[in-house]
């Protein structure tokens, strides 16, 4: 099977990218030549194609002599800038790329949404919920997936969308919320975290990865599936895991006050859909994954 990917040296994608390599597909990838080098070394046999989304006038004629059976589209321009100028951006250069992608017969795209888009901040989450935007952002990933959708339905393709909770693990960008904590701590210092008590569903990068290739193997049809770990951990109790595997022997106070609990961010993903109908479950602890990420950081500062 021949597989496109945008994305693909992004901090999900270049896990996606592993798992499609030890499954021996036929890789192509849209990225700048010094990217696909630096991130994948040893990988002689994926196909580049050397460019991005805002130019695929220049590269479409390569694309379509790949013949992609699948496109797992990643790419989002500008983060961690959710404007107007960027979502329109990216949403102009996701409804491009599917048009071609439909014209070359492609089979099936798998694109990555945002929990965001949910908009509450409290309960589980399912797939079914209506989705109503609030910022550009969000419109733009609406407008991509409800297009999409449309798109794919006039030109008989599969077309997933996946609802991303807060993914974590090594690679991400410092800016995010626990390689920030991490970093932090690891210095001496003590987090300033506006919001402590919130609780927020995270899931590690690995299962995130393997969920992608579970849903290529066996997805069919129009269909939207979340992936998180189902169930959601406070902010504070991040750090203490943090502070444990820096051998920090004490634990994190905050002055902030705790508000109530009508106040508390508290929502995680319901993941029964992708569990029954795809077979996924995440297998990493949040204490697992944490440990990990501290490691994998740690040894970083250490070099």
């Amino acid at each position: 099977m021949k597989v496109f990917i945008t994305g693909g040296t992004g901090f999900i994608g270049k896990y996606v990218m592993q798992k499609l390599i030890e499954e021996d597909y036929d890789i192509s990838i849209l990225c700048i030549e010094e990217r696909l080098k630096k991130d994948f070394k040893n990988d002689n046999e994926i196909h580049l194609i050397k460019g991005d989304l805002s130019e695929i006038k220049e590269w479409e004629e390569k694309l379509k002599t790949f013949e992609p059976d699948v496109c797992i589209h990643l790419a989002w321009e500008g983060i961690p800038d959710y404007s107007y100028k960027y979502s329109v951006k990216n949403l102009i250069m996701s409804l491009n790329l599917f048009n071609v992608l439909a014209d070359i017969k492609c089979k099936k795209i798998i694109c990555s949404g945002s929990c965001w888009e949910y908009n509450r901040k409290k309960g589980k989450l399912d797939e079914n919920m209506t989705i109503t935007p609030q910022n550009p952002f969000l419109a733009a990933k609406h407008s991509i997936h409800t297009l999409g959708q449309e798109l794919a339905r006039e030109n008989n393709m599969d077309f997933i969308w996946t609802r991303l909770f807060y993914v974590y693990g090594p690679g991400q960008k410092n800016h995010s919320l626990i390689p920030h904590i991490i970093k932090t701590v690891s210095s001496g210092k003590k987090p300033e975290i506006k919001t402590p008590y919130s609780k927020n569903d995270f899931v590690y990068v690995e299962d995130v990865a393997r969920a992608f290739l579970m849903i290529l193997k066996k997805s069919k049809g129009i269909d939207t599936y979340n992936i998180g770990s189902g169930y959601s951990t406070q902010i504070k109790d991040i750090i203490d895991m943090i502070y444990l595997n820096c051998n920090f022997n004490k634990k994190f106070i905050t002055k902030i006050n705790k508000p109530s609990n009508s106040d508390i961010v508290n929502f995680y993903a319901d993941i029964s859909k992708i569990k029954n109908e795809i077979g996924w479950e995440p297998e990493t602890s949040i204490e697992e994954g944490v440990e990990k990420t501290v490691k994998s950081m740690v040894d970083k500062f250490d070099r």
